[in-house]
């Protein structure tokens, strides 16, 4: 099972690592290429920037996302430092509780933003929902991030750092 899990995890961060880069490179050269179009007006390209805001969506929930599963996001160990190695555990359960919390919260109303919104973009007429996707998406990534860390916690499998 340990295993299995351990597969998935890397799947998946390499999978996203991919994609979030994917998304980057193409960010780039559709502003690259707007830049040119600018100085040299030989063809229209009207609509890049609604791509653009896509991908940026995709890249930054995304992003977040995985740096949440490899617990790269921003911490702070002044208390969890200070305390015994009994509170610090019971400490760093509490936190992941409360991402849990988050994780929940973040993907319930990104759901319900995606799926509300009937907006479409002013030229290429995209569904708004395809950006707001990536919230309950990238939440879903924390949840199930969440979970495996509070498992490895109760399990005395995870380090605390």
């Amino acid at each position: 099972m340990r295993r299995a899990a351990a597969v998935l995890h890397l799947w998946v961060q390499k999978a996203g690592r991919n994609a979030a880069t994917l998304a980057l490179l193409v960010i780039m050269a559709l502003l690259a290429l707007g830049v040119l179009i600018r100085i040299f007006p030989i063809v229209s390209l009207s609509g890049y920037d609604e791509i653009v805001e896509l991908l940026v969506a995709w890249m930054t929930f995304l992003g977040a996302a995985l740096l949440w599963g490899e617990g790269s996001l921003y911490r702070v160990d002044v208390l969890a430092d200070r305390l015994p190695p009994r509170p610090a555990w019971a400490l760093g359960l509490f936190v992941r509780l409360l991402m849990l919390l988050f994780a929940v919260v973040f993907t319930v109303e990104g759901w319900q933003v995606a799926v509300r919104s009937a907006e479409t973009t002013p030229f290429l007429r995209f569904p708004k929902s395809i950006a707001y996707a990536s919230m309950p998406v990238a939440g879903l990534v924390m949840i199930a991030y969440t979970v495996s860390g509070i498992w490895q916690t109760l399990a005395g499998t995870r380090p605390e750092r």
